[in-house]
This record gives C-alpha cells, structure tokens and sequence, in this order.
C-alpha cells in the first residue's frame, strides 16, 4: 500500500503531462492558534480545464496568460461545490484563498474558520467524479503529530472525522 501511495505521490508531483491516473490530492491542516483548517488541493489542469469545459464554460483555459478574474470564480465555483465540511448537518462555508499552476498542476488554497469543533464533523469531496469515474481523491487530515487519510472513490465520497481528532488533550 505504501508503494503504491508513494507512486502515485510522485506522480502527480512530478506532474508528467499525460496521464492515464486521476488523482488529486487534499491536504488538511487543523490550526487550533488560529481556529481554521487550513486546505490545498492539487489537480491536474488538463482534467479540470476538460470538466469546466462540460459544465459550458468553452472557452476555459487553465494558462498564466488568460486573465485569472473569470478563472479565479470558476475554480472556486467548481471546489465549493464539489469539496464539503459539515458539522452537526450544517455545511461550512470555507474562504477560497486563491490558486497557483505549477507545471501542469493546479494548486488552490483555501481555508475554513472555526469558532469549535463539534461533532460530528464530515468531509466530502467529489472532485471529478461527474467527469471521471475512476477519479480518486486523496484526502489528509493533520493536527499536531495526528494524521488521518482518506481515499474517496464515486462509490465513497464523505468521511466521518473520528470524534477525538481534534482533541488537543489526547
């Protein structure tokens, strides 16, 4: 399992530019100074390009060169619908910080604050899923020393945070 996690880790790093994966990779960091979560996710450009293209927005090119007011909406558009914190069956809303490319790769940067955390407190992320079936999402959670991951598939999508996580005492 480590090798092949190991595997697709370097992968999608390196960021060759075909493909024949779908990953993404979410890391979570709980800040308790701070009360957030602190969250980046990484794609590949070319699937998110394609699946911005299928909701109408032709046009759509995920380069350095193309004005990034209209991308900056429609990523952030895409991740809001598509990446879900909820608590007590209330979804959270999370600021959209903004996005970097990195090769052929897509960073966004977001981050939720949190007065507490309650439980029960759920993860979902369905990023790609309408556009790629064998789409995986990688999911990681940190606080501390605490590290729990995540493997959304389009059958297993939402992920209950075991309730003494983000206990700063245990």
């Amino acid at each position: 399992m480590t090798k092949v996690f190991l595997v697709v880790l370097c992968s999608l790093l390196g960021a060759v530019s075909l493909h024949n994966f779908y990953v993404s990779t979410t890391s979570i960091r709980f800040v308790p100074e701070e009360n957030s979560l602190q969250i980046t996710t990484q794609v590949f450009l070319d699937d998110l390009e394609s699946v911005l293209q299928q909701y109408g927005n032709n046009k759509t090119k995920l380069i350095p060169e193309v004005p990034q007011n209209q991308i900056d909406s429609l990523v952030e558009d895409y991740f809001r619908k598509n990446i879900t914190f909820k608590t007590q069956g209330k979804t959270m809303d999370f600021d959209f910080l903004g996005k970097v490319y990195k090769s052929d790769v897509l960073v966004a940067y977001m981050e939720l604050q949190m007065d507490s955390v309650v439980s029960p407190f759920s993860i979902k992320n369905t990023i790609f899923f309408d556009y790629l079936p064998d789409q995986k999402n990688i999911i990681h959670l940190k606080m501390a020393s605490k590290r729990k991951s995540f493997l959304a598939v389009y059958s297993k999508s939402i992920f209950e945070v075991p309730k003494d996580f983000f206990d700063l005492n245990n």
